[in-house]
């Protein structure tokens, strides 16, 4: 009798350099792909979240990819470890793979199935595939810049695995497009699965510090959705710009900005529900729930905060720097609490990872690792230097087209066609820095 494996699918979507899979496939004579859509995932992801869309465009991304490679993506909904039971007893399999994923859901997910496997006598082995570096070499660290050093000290040059042909049994499975259209959701139009491809052949990754501050530009590679999935491997990607021998390691460090957030939660993963910093617990936030409402609107009268919070809604992204802007405005100019930024972005965000969303919000706000003096962004200053043209504003708030640019900048001080700021910003920091402050 053939031996069979099940490869579990999770955030890796792909089978370029899928260290799960291709041990799978190397070790087994036959191998079932197999991707579970959740109940409970199904159930707390809205039909109009971008993500959505793009996930399951991904799903038929990969079915494509593994029909290139003699075989198929099995796609099931239920609970994950009732589906792979059946799966298990039904083919008599004889192991289970998969690709290690760091979610709290996930990693609930991942030890049930791990108890299920136990229970049935079958053989279960788990890939670090989606970090560099595995989270548990690094010794813990509280701030970047050690972490970094660290990280470096660990990173290759990597060899990336590929896969000639899959053998996989016959079964009954519903054609993957044919589940995926009974599934509502909104279709993805600004993020076609393929994006990716051509950003190595085009982003400019030597010069990304020059330009990723500037958001009229195309000066980001915007390749997080594309990793946040796995359609695209870190390795890959890491050789990529590794190999270009940029002399800059701004780009580098991104990615090792990614891994740190994974080590804070691997760490500290209370800081899921509650702030990394002590003494920054409990906060007096005020939390005035028709300021949240027009931040989540692009209602708040100052221009940069509302072009970002409209690219949100529209693209389900937002350019990196005015995600800084826009999350220090609701923490530090409206008081309200980091979650209900993570809350809404969860909603909206094409590239939402929760580690890393997580811990980015924290940082805004003053209350997560790598504490620095409090970093209030000011938005007029922020608009002046980063979009001085306004190009960026004026592309996402067509009413401010006509006004001047200077009026644009400055809300507080010019009066605009347009809502009126609904805090003075110097005002409102007064009182956020006595709050802060009373709180060490």
């Amino acid at each position: 009798m053939s031996k069979i494996a099940i490869f579990w699918y999770r955030r890796d979507l792909r089978t370029d350099d899928n260290i799960g899979l291709y041990h799978a496939v190397n070790e087994n004579e036959l191998v079932i792909p197999v991707y579970v859509l959740d109940d409970l995932f199904l159930g707390s992801i809205r039909p109009d979240n971008p993500r959505l869309g793009f996930f399951l465009d991904a799903l038929k991304n990969l079915d494509k990819s593994l029909k290139k490679l003699n075989s198929y993506l099995h796609l099931r909904n239920g609970k994950t470890e009732v589906v792979l039971e059946e799966l298990i007893r039904k083919f008599k399999v004889k192991s289970l793979y998969l690709n290690k994923a760091h979610s709290l859901k996930s990693i609930a997910q991942e030890n049930k199935v791990m108890e299920l496997c136990k229970k049935l006598g079958i053989e279960i082995k788990i890939y670090n595939d989606s970090l560099l570096v595995p989270v548990e070499r690094i010794d813990v660290r509280k701030v970047f810049t050690p972490f970094f050093k660290l990280w470096l000290k660990e990173i290759q040059a990597y060899k990336l695995l590929k896969i000639n042909i899959i053998h996989s049994p016959d079964i009954d499975t519903v054609p993957v497009d044919k589940y995926i259209s009974q599934i509502r959701h909104k279709n993805n139009i600004h993020w076609p699965v393929y994006l990716y491809k051509s950003k190595f052949k085009e982003f400019d990754f030597c010069n990304y510090n020059e330009t990723r501050n500037l958001p009229y530009l195309e000066g980001t590679s915007r390749m997080s959705p594309f990793i946040r999935f796995g359609i695209v491997s870190i390795r890959r990607l890491f050789n990529f710009v590794n190999n270009l021998g940029c002399g800059d390691q701004t780009y580098i460090s991104e990615i090792a900005w990614r891994e740190f957030w994974y080590h804070i939660i691997h760490n500290f993963p209370e800081c899921r529900d509650t702030e990394f910093q002590e003494k920054r617990r409990g906060l007096e936030w005020i939390n005035k729930e028709d300021w949240i409402e027009a931040w989540k609107d692009g209602r708040t009268g100052y221009p940069l905060v509302d072009a970002g919070m409209r690219q949100l809604k529209e693209e389900g992204w937002i350019h990196n720097r005015v995600r800084m802007v826009a999350a220090s405005f609701l923490t530090k100019d409206l008081l309200a609490d980091w979650r209900y930024g993570d809350h809404h972005f969860y909603n909206y965000l094409v590239d939402y990872d929760e580690n890393i969303d997580i811990g980015n919000w924290q940082w805004s706000a003053s209350v997560g690792a790598d504490p620095k003096p409090m970093r209030i962004f000011n938005p007029i200053l922020q608009s002046q230097k980063f979009d001085p043209e306004c190009k960026f504003i004026r592309k996402y708030l067509p009413e401010l087209r006509n006004e001047e640019t200077e009026k644009i900048h400055n809300p507080v001080k010019y009066k605009l066609n347009y809502y009126e700021p609904i805090v003075d910003h110097y005002e409102i920091t007064r009182k956020t820095k006595e709050i802060y402050y009373k709180s060490i």
